[in-house]
């Protein structure tokens, strides 16, 4: 039998809280939530400010504190909608407690000291168009974390090192057809919801610019088993427009590393000389006689 890794439900003409018991039943019954068992970690997209994330969020919460009464639930939500979660408390993400990693290409980012503790980590990201990305769902929530932290650093390098580093344990993506109503698609992947968002957008996910950055990197999923969610034709930006904006941060990340290497050569250059005369000294003291 194949293993569900993607649920997707739509809102059927049911009431919002109904279908979230749905989604909250489906995630219980295929086992995502096993491996939450002594801290779970809530992070909510800022981007759009849902009310259906919100929701979302709290049901998924409300689930897990059933599930394992013990477990400590914690809210990550950048947008500061503190008074939103029934008493659970938030984390802020402060550059004061991270720590440095080294990426691609000698590139250094800032990463939060708590993504090298153990927790679960569920991401609800609401979906929408994006000019870099064309959509902005689940990969761009993750990497806003890294945004906030690295201010000015690349987005394909926050995208990706978020994915490698922090990716979600339970993702889910959502939103509000204006004709269908509200939908959902979760799972324990994120490219696996990043894609199929694509492929009810109508586009290839191979051609989708967050799933092209991640697979740079790592095998990612065949799509030909991934069915369709709501019509989402439409939400998704112009490929023109984020292929141009995709030139144009390749070309400051070209122009920022020629600087970083010439401060290197620079600093090198000035070491020259002192070697230089400490090698002389030191054949110099070689020769002398006995």
């Amino acid at each position: 039998m194949t293993e569900t890794r993607l649920v997707i439900l739509e809102h059927d003409g049911q009431a919002r809280a109904a279908r979230l018991h749905d989604l909250v039943a489906r995630v219980t019954a295929l086992g995502w939530f096993e491996r939450a068992t002594s801290r779970a970690l809530l992070h909510v997209g800022s981007g759009g400010q849902s009310s259906l994330a919100a929701e979302t969020a709290q049901a998924l919460a409300a689930a897990l504190r059933e599930r394992s009464p013990a477990l400590r639930i914690e809210v990550l939500d950048l947008a500061g909608r503190s008074g939103q979660w029934n008493g659970l408390p938030t984390l802020a993400v402060d550059r004061d407690d991270t720590v440095v990693v080294r990426g691609p290409r000698g590139s250094t980012l800032r990463v939060p000291r708590l993504w090298f503790e153990s927790f679960f980590l569920v991401t609800v990201a609401p979906v929408r168009p994006d000019r870099r990305w064309r959509i902005g769902g689940v990969l761009q929530a993750q990497a806003e974390i890294l945004a906030h932290l690295n201010p000015g650093a690349s987005t394909s390098l926050l995208l990706s090192e978020a994915h490698r580093l922090g990716a979600s344990d339970l993702a889910v993506a959502c939103g509000t057809h204006a004709g269908t109503g509200d939908w959902w698609v979760a799972s324990p992947s994120d490219v696996l919801v990043e894609g199929a968002v694509a492929r009810a957008a109508g586009i290839d996910p191979r051609d989708l610019p967050g799933v092209r950055t991640i697979a740079r990197h790592e095998l990612v999923a065949s799509w030909e088993a991934v069915h369709v969610a709501p019509d989402l034709r439409g939400v998704a930006a112009s490929a023109l427009g984020a292929t141009v904006l995709a030139a144009r941060e390749r070309g400051v990340a070209t122009g920022r590393r020629t600087l970083e290497d010439l401060s290197l050569v620079a600093r090198n250059l000035r070491k020259v000389p002192q070697a230089l005369r400490r090698r002389l000294s030191a054949r110099a003291g070689r020769r002398q006689p006995a």
